[in-house]
């Protein structure tokens, strides 16, 4: 007996989620920075931060780099940042 198989994926549609609230400003406040782990993706966050901190006058950076894109930033990780920034930028730096 034959059987096949679909290996096609049954899309989900998404759940609507809640935007975080902005900060109010960002002149003086401390920013993450959350890199994916590709070879640039820290390079690249360094240069937003640039432009951030001459436009906004951000104030500290603290810098995460996930273990390899594909996983999860670890939880210490984003719990971290969740208390000591104001704000993370995260982004793909191939």
């Amino acid at each position: 007996m034959t059987r096949i198989l679909d290996p096609t994926l049954h899309a989900v549609p998404p759940r609507p989620a809640a935007r975080a609230a902005r900060p109010p400003r960002l002149a003086g406040a401390t920013l993450g920075l959350l890199a994916n782990g590709k070879t640039h993706g820290m390079t690249f966050l360094e240069r937003v931060a640039e432009h951030l901190r001459a436009r906004h006058a951000v104030g500290e950076l603290v810098r995460v780099t996930k273990a390899n894109p594909s996983a999860a930033a670890r939880p210490e990780d984003t719990a971290w940042l969740a208390t000591k920034c104001v704000a993370v930028v995260t982004a793909i730096g191939d």
